[in-house]
């Protein structure tokens, strides 16, 4: 049945879709590592005495809010597909175990929403996400596919604006933004929200600036040096270079994936009216609509993306010790001092 196939369609959107996500979190991780270990080595190599304590991005707490959030997402999606193709729900409970209690545990603490929403909102958006729990037991998902999706729009839109918020923005969206929170109604169109600088995305900008100014300092320090070498430095220019472009196309991940949420919600808004309408009539429902050929679009553009980005990052991580030594000599040593790398 056509239904059924775009069930599980959007279902493995929202399982791709969700694995990105964490990838994005993860990679933040990465470039902060990376910067951290690029200035502890220019630093060593100054003869500076650096904190050597890596400070991660993100405590544990929050990332396994984020988690517990993206399984209740996939729990959903994959629950659906089952139901739609009529196979048994074990499995899938199965899955699921602790998710509605991890929910209930949420605090809006664990989550970059302050930059667009006042303490309140951040914790009506949050605790509406407990509610999701809920869907993991509701009977009619043994009976009909319709009572499941219908219940389970509001929850879905409720992950989709908290993970939206939570990657946030670069720059501020909102002229209103530096007196006050811009007005964001979470039952309009996702599109038409506004958003403070603030969020993953800063966050992320925040760590790839880092990292620049690190090799932005070496080459002023090569310059200064009478034994510059043009291999040294073309080389540390490359790795600037890679860097900026890194983050350039890490934003843009992120701002796709923003675009992808909205797409989502949508798509399954569609889902819904679909189900609603074979209710109701006897006629088979139309599938593969606009709005579900939308998010699957938006889908293969981040996977590509996304790819994009993972090549990137491992080639600066492999290449990494190759272009950390600059062997200063003692008089350069003598001229630039020391630099905190920021």
């Amino acid at each position: 049945m056509l239904l059924t196939e775009e069930v599980g369609d959007f279902s493995r959107g929202v399982v791709a879709l969700s694995a990105i996500i964490t990838k994005e979190f993860a990679l933040a991780e990465e470039i902060n590592t990376l910067g951290f270990t690029d200035n502890l080595k220019f630093q060593f190599e100054l003869g500076g005495n650096p904190d050597t304590n890596l400070k991660p991005l993100f405590s544990a707490s929050d990332t396994a809010a984020r988690q517990s959030v993206l399984t209740a997402l996939n729990g959903y999606a994959e629950t659906l597909a089952a139901v739609a193709s009529g196979k048994s729900l074990s499995s899938e409970y199965s899955k699921l175990v602790g998710t509605g209690g991890n929910l209930k545990e949420l605090s809006s603490g664990n989550f970059n929403l302050a930059h667009s929403l006042s303490f309140l909102d951040s914790n009506e958006l949050v605790n509406d996400i407990s509610l999701f729990g809920k869907l993991f037991i509701l009977p009619e998902r043994d009976k009909k596919l319709f009572p499941i999706v219908e219940k389970g729009g509001t929850a879905l839109k409720k992950i989709a604006l908290l993970l939206y918020f939570d990657i946030g923005a670069v720059s501020d969206q909102s002229s209103k933004c530096s007196y006050t929170y811009p007005k964001n109604d979470f039952e309009t169109d996702m599109s038409s929200l506004r958003l403070c600088k603030g969020g993953l995305r800063s966050i992320a900008n925040n760590a790839i600036r880092f990292d620049t100014h690190i090799w932005k300092d070496k080459l002023a320090y090569l310059k200064a040096s009478e034994n510059d070498s043009a291999d040294v430095r073309s080389s540390a220019i490359e790795r600037l270079v890679s860097i900026q472009k890194l983050g350039q196309n890490l934003d843009l991940l992120l701002s796709e994936t923003q675009a992808t949420l909205i797409a989502m919600v949508k798509a399954h808004e569609t889902l819904e009216t679909t189900l609603k309408d074979a209710e109701e009539s006897a006629s088979p429902p139309i599938t593969a609509t606009s709005k579900s050929l939308l998010f699957h679009e938006k889908l293969r553009g981040l996977l590509e993306t996304a790819a994009k980005v993972k090549s990137a990052m491992s080639a600066l991580s492999s290449d990494s010790e190759s272009t950390q030594s600059f062997h200063l000599n003692a008089s350069t040593q003598s001229h630039i001092g020391g630099s905190n790398g920021k």
